[in-house]
């Protein structure tokens, strides 16, 4: 946890100004938490980095990031450090910094050509790659891995555990629809409601562009139907999936949702999400195991199933 001794730090190292004073964590995630700074030069997002990372990957990001923006995308924009680079170590803390936006919550409900036509965008700024996919975007947990998750929570007396087992042949076959992406380019990878929110200024804005890399603009653009286009009770709204992937196409999207492997990364996003929130619950005490209760909650509440995955594509289709 970062104290006013890395505000000051960070105000230093990034050139911010004086006087510095940092609030929060006002979002947390399962790579990094981000904190409020304010100085005399304006407000910042500091965000403190729980899984370390390298420099060159995060320049690659922050270009990607700016050719977005370039292409009409309202993103917070990085702030280097005096010296030019995009990471810091703060008394033992890795940090980037970042423009302050102000944030409306989570909305699910967004208007969804807004959304397609930002997602166009995104995929329009993002080049062709040969990069190697991460197995995070790309592969299944796994039958095994699954079995073993579902009997420790169950011995451990999960309140969440009969659900969960209640779901595991679901689950198996969902993991069974997975293929391998094609057309690859850089893409967000992260296109949750999180992280595509309504900014104070009404501007629809992408934040948290962190994780980006290879992927299939295919399977991102499925993944954001399974995302904006399912209730809170996982039904679907055809008319929203069909505006969204219509409106994605209209602004020079390259990619076309057409079958039930095209929701391969969601499949395994959701999945590695869920096994690492279940391994947390497994290892952790019993004060610690809340954070990983409501992610393990969600995935049960808005569990995508092979029925959704078939109302999504075929309203795309029509």
């Amino acid at each position: 946890m970062l104290t006013d001794r890395h505000a000051d730090l960070a105000a230093g190292r990034f050139g911010l100004g004086e006087g510095a004073t940092l609030s929060g964590p006002t979002a947390r995630g399962l790579q990094g938490l981000v904190w409020r700074l304010q100085t005399s030069g304006g407000v910042f997002a500091l965000k403190e980095l729980l899984i370390r990372v390298e420099e060159e990957p995060m320049r690659v990001n922050a270009d990607f990031t700016a050719a977005a923006v370039a292409e009409g995308v309202a993103a917070p924009v990085s702030v280097p450090t005096t010296d030019g680079d995009l990471l810091a170590e703060l008394d033992g803390a890795q940090v980037r910094v970042y423009e302050w936006v102000d944030l409306r919550e989570p909305d699910i409900g967004l208007d969804p050509t807004v959304i397609g036509r930002t997602v166009a965008a995104i995929h329009r700024a993002g080049v062709p790659t040969t990069g190697d996919v991460d197995p995070w975007y790309a592969e299944p947990v796994g039958e095994l891995a699954w079995r073993e998750l579902v009997g420790a929570v169950g011995r451990a007396g999960a309140p969440f555990a009969p659900a969960l087992a209640a779901m595991l042949d679901e689950i198996l076959a969902l993991e069974a629809l997975i293929r391998p992406p094609v057309d690859l380019r850089v893409c967000h990878r992260d296109l949750w409601a999180d992280n595509l929110r309504v900014a104070a200024d009404g501007r629809v804005c992408v934040i948290d562009w962190d994780d980006a890399g290879p992927a299939g603009p295919s399977h991102e653009v499925a993944m954001v139907l399974s995302e904006f286009c399912t209730g809170l009770d996982g039904r679907v709204d055809a008319q929203r999936a069909r505006a969204l992937h219509e409106s994605y196409v209209s602004a020079g999207g390259p990619g076309r949702v057409t079958d039930a492997g095209d929701f391969s990364m969601v499949i395994a996003v959701t999945g590695h999400i869920t096994a690492k929130h279940l391994g947390n619950w497994v290892s952790g005490e019993p004060g610690e195991r809340r954070g990983s209760e409501a992610g393990i909650a969600e995935f049960l509440e808005r569990a995508l199933t092979r029925e959704a995955i078939d109302a999504l594509v075929a309203a795309v289709q029509d």
